[in-house]
């Protein structure tokens, strides 16, 4: 089957995906979705588009079959646009690494770890001498508010709970089996959780309802001093009223690997927000890496080759969204 990998991230990973697959296609691969010069020939062609991009203004796919995404996620994908009786898939495989880095990035904000370390290596013992200085708080005792409890939710509490820590959580649909969390809200009673919890995590997609669900009135809700870790999306939280709640130390920390903006062609250096975030000393920065690892990138790439194979075969795909 004719197989296009499509944007800038499939182009990168094609060949590794490629290399473990057992059945053999021909091939085309474009980075740039813009190059419409070479996009209308080979959607033209293709019956299998490997990518996490699919725009309403695309040109017509007649022959397309199956798209697999190389994204969880589908807020880049336009779903309704994408050709009648197309099998979308998506794929997993992030979510230990996600949850470690979750955990390793509240650690490092409730130890206060980055500011011991700074003041430390410049030369300066805490006023009161060695076992003083400034308290830092625990993970044990603390109560971890997961909103969006599905894969990376569930991963997160499962090792919070190790650390002695009660999980809640809010999500958009009812659990029926909560697992490691204590209790599961309802986003419609987001406002009862997240005064309980000295740690929230967001952990859910971008959709109309998660859009902005973390305003400046509901931030005020959270407890002073409270921190926030964010690898769902950023546009789920305000982005200036986190500025404001950081800035003046209401909350205490955040740690963010997702952002409100990202490098564009023209724009390769762009900064990941309008605000200085980055002037903040409170704020953990990351580049939209919390998944990458090496065991992340074995799982995901096997089970997106697997998925190809089996397609070709005739076979059920695994994780199967829709069929447009």
């Amino acid at each position: 089957m004719k197989t296009l990998f499509l944007g800038p991230f499939a182009a990168r990973v094609a060949p590794t995906i490629l290399a473990k697959m057992t059945e053999t296609v021909e091939h085309d691969i474009l980075a740039d979705p813009s190059d419409t010069q070479r996009l209308i020939p080979l959607l033209g062609e293709a019956e299998i588009v490997v990518g996490h991009i699919w725009k309403k203004n695309f040109p017509e796919a007649p022959r397309l079959k199956f798209f697999q995404s190389t994204a969880a996620g589908l807020d880049l994908i336009d779903v309704p646009s994408i050709p009648s009786g197309v099998v979308l898939c998506n794929v997993f495989g992030h979510e230990p690494a996600i949850a470690e880095y979750v955990i390793a990035t509240i650690l490092a904000l409730q130890q206060r770890l980055f500011d011991r370390v700074r003041v430390f290596r410049d030369g300066t013992w805490p006023a009161d001498g060695p076992g003083g200085g400034t308290r830092h708080s625990e993970m044990l005792g603390s109560t971890i508010g997961i909103l969006g409890y599905g894969r990376i939710g569930r991963e997160v509490a499962k090792r919070a709970v190790v650390f002695g820590c009660e999980v809640i959580g809010a999500n958009r649909s009812p659990i029926v089996d909560p697992g490691d969390a204590a209790q599961i809200y309802l986003l419609s009673d987001l406002d009862q959780m997240l005064p309980r919890c000295d740690v929230v995590v967001i952990a859910a997609g971008l959709a109309p309802e998660t859009q902005g669900l973390l305003d400046a009135r509901r931030i005020g809700l959270m407890k002073p001093g409270a921190l926030l870790v964010n690898i769902g999306r950023a546009k789920i939280v305000d982005e200036e009223a986190l500025y404001a709640a950081l800035a003046d130390g209401r909350l205490g920390g955040a740690a963010l690997d997702v952002w409100w903006r990202y490098p564009t062609p023209a724009e390769p250096d762009v900064r990941p927000s309008r605000l200085p975030f980055h002037e903040l000393p409170n704020v953990l920065m990351t580049p939209h890496t919390s998944s990458t690892t090496d065991s992340t990138a074995e799982r995901r790439w096997s089970v997106v080759a697997d998925n190809l194979d089996r397609f070709i075969r005739g076979e059920q795909p695994a994780h199967v969204v829709t069929t447009t």
